[in-house]
Formats: C-alpha cells, sequence, structure tokens
C-alpha cells in the first residue's frame, strides 16, 4: 500500500509538473507572437503558472483511468452480448470525438491561429456532438442486438408461429444492420472533422488530430465490417445492397480523411508527403 501511494503522489507530482510547464510555455510562446520583449514574455509565463487551477490535476487523471478500467473490465469479463463489436465499436468512435474537440480546444483562442479560431471553435462544438451521437450509438447497437438474441427465442411450434418468428428475426436483424451502419456513418464524421484540425488546427497537436482521424476511421471500418457480416442473415437482398453500400461510401470517406491527415503530420514534422498509407 505504501509503494502504490508513493507512485500515486509521484504521478501526481509529475502531472502538475507537466501542467506548469505547458502553462508557462503556451504563455512564452503566445507572448512573442503578440510582439512583446523577452522581459515581457517572461512575465506572461510566471503569471500563467500564478494563475494556474492545478486542482483537477493528478484527480482527473486517476479518475479517467479508473473509468476506463472499469469499462474494459465489463467488456472483458461479459459473458455473452451486449456489449457487442458495434457498442465496443461506437465506445471508441466517442473516444474518436473527444479527442477530436480537445486538438480543437488547443487552437481556439490561440494568438497563433487566430484566423482559424472561430473554424476551431466550430470543430470542438460539432466534435462534442458527435460524441455525444457516438454514445447514443452504444446504447443503440445494444438494445438492436439483444433484439436479435430475443427474437430467435421466440417459440415455432407451429407454422403460424414459425412464419411469425420468422418475420420478428428479419426486423431484429435489419435494426442490428442498420445500428452499425449508423455508427460507420458518424464515425466517417469524426474521421473527416479530425482531418481539417490536423491541417488547420495547432501543429503542436496535430499528432493527436491524425490519432483521432485513424482510430475513427477504425471504427468505420469495422462498423461497415459488420453491416457486411448481418446482410448475410437479410432476406430482403434489396436492403441488403443497399445497406452494404452505404456502408461502403462511408468508409472510403474516412479512408480519404486518414489520407489528408498523414499529409498534415507530413507537413508539420517537415517530411515530404507519403505517396501512399
Amino acid at each position: 500500500m505504501i509503494e502504490n501511494g508513493r507512485a500515486s503522489h509521484a504521478d501526481t507530482a509529475e502531472a502538475i509538473r507537466r501542467a506548469v510547464v505547458d502553462a508557462a510555455g503556451a504563455a512564452y510562446e503566445d507572448a512573442g507572437l503578440s510582439g512583446l520583449c523577452a522581459e515581457g514574455r517572461w512575465e506572461a509565463a510566471v503569471d500563467a503558472m500564478r494563475s494556474l487551477d492545478l486542482s483537477p490535476v493528478g484527480a482527473g487523471e486517476a479518475g479517467l483511468t479508473a473509468d476506463l478500467s472499469r469499462v474494459i473490465d465489463a467488456v472483458g469479463t461479459a459473458s455473452s452480448p451486449p456489449p457487442s463489436g458495434g457498442s465496443v465499436a461506437a465506445s471508441a468512435g466517442a473516444l474518436a470525438a473527444a479527442l477530436t474537440q480537445m486538438t480543437a480546444g488547443l487552437t481556439a483562442g490561440r494568438p497563433r491561429y487566430a484566423d482559424v479560431a472561430a473554424e476551431m471553435q466550430d470543430a470542438a462544438r460539432r466534435a462534442s456532438a458527435l460524441a455525444a451521437e457516438m454514445l447514443m450509438l452504444v446504447a443503440r447497437d445494444a438494445a438492436a442486438v439483444d433484439a436479435v438474441g430475443a427474437a430467435y427465442r421466440v417459440p415455432k411450434a407451429t407454422e403460424d408461429d414459425a412464419v411469425a418468428r420468422a418475420a420478428t428475426i428479419e426486423r431484429a436483424m435489419l435494426a442490428a444492420t442498420e445500428a452499425p451502419l449508423e455508427i460507420a456513418r458518424a464515425a466517417a464524421h469524426v474521421a473527416e472533422l479530425a482531418a481539417v484540425v490536423a491541417e488547420r488546427g495547432n501543429r503542436n497537436a496535430v499528432a493527436d488530430a491524425a490519432v483521432a482521424v485513424l482510430l475513427a476511421e477504425s471504427v468505420c471500418r469495422a462498423s461497415a465490417l459488420t453491416v457486411g457480416v448481418n446482410v448475410g442473415a437479410l432476406r430482403d437482398t434489396h436492403a441488403g445492397l443497399r445497406l452494404e453500400r452505404e456502408a461502403g461510401a462511408a468508409a472510403a470517406a474516412a479512408g480519404r480523411a486518414v489520407a489528408r491527415a498523414l499529409v498534415a503530420v507530413d507537413h508539420a514534422s517537415g517530411r515530404r508527403a507519403r505517396s501512399s498509407r
């Protein structure tokens, strides 16, 4: 227990140190861009350190770790779905949207990026809305998976029962295919938005924005895969083809966003733009 306590204190101290250094560095840079002399820049840095609110530091990181641990344990120890691949993918999509919101927020308000401040503020708002949508889709996908299980438990003792059961299964499978399609669409929107942030946002956070793009694209591709698998259980082939086509379009859009983000990373790091992924 003592060793764990020491480690916790050390982690908190390191978090505080990083927060102070980051605040001072950002203030020093912004003051220089505003035209202040070296002395004025240092005064701005000191003022930033003095006014920094450290109360959330450490506790917030520990809380985040604890929250994620509970989610991971719930998924890993589940004996049956949900959670399913769809709800886990939507959860990852919500994290990608939150990361996009964070990176956009690191741009807005900085003098160096005044020309894109309004655009980044809008991007942060849109990313927040997408994160909320993804969380709703976690619940929607879980409900759809539950409904499929319930449909297959419908009795089929008589011919009428069997017909009714087949119709119930078809409706449930359609809903279970539409849910991952919506996840794929939302993930594509996250990827496209994060690509904009990577291209036009704070260069110091370009890698974070690119991570959001890559994560969102993975969510999109995973959801499109689920759509393709579920389509095979549908009797309505026309609906199945439409759902697959729309999922493929979302995945393609997310793929284009990845290519844009990688170019932005190369540009920010001074490397020649990649010719391919």
